[in-house]
């Protein structure tokens, strides 16, 4: 796997503040702030810029990966 350096400026909502936000409140710092598409329908974050899925496997792949994670913290509750 080849990697490229990502430099770059932004600002992210720190986690008290995160902890505050009621659940569409997150949805609209994850639409906003946290991801965008591109013209060419690639999935990109919002800080740097760098893509996160290029397919829609890729997309499913990241959501089956998120719910392991949302799993892991159910669990630390």
């Amino acid at each position: 796997m080849r990697f490229i350096k990502v430099e770059a400026d932004g600002e992210a909502i720190d986690i008290p503040r995160m902890r505050e936000l009621d659940v569409d409140a997150y949805a609209a710092y994850v639409k906003e702030a946290l991801f965008f598409v591109d013209h060419h329908d690639i999935l990109r974050s919002s800080f740097g810029e760098y893509p996160i899925a290029t397919s829609e496997q890729q997309v499913r792949r990241l959501i089956q990966y998120l719910e392991g994670v949302a799993q892991r913290m159910k669990e630390a509750e």
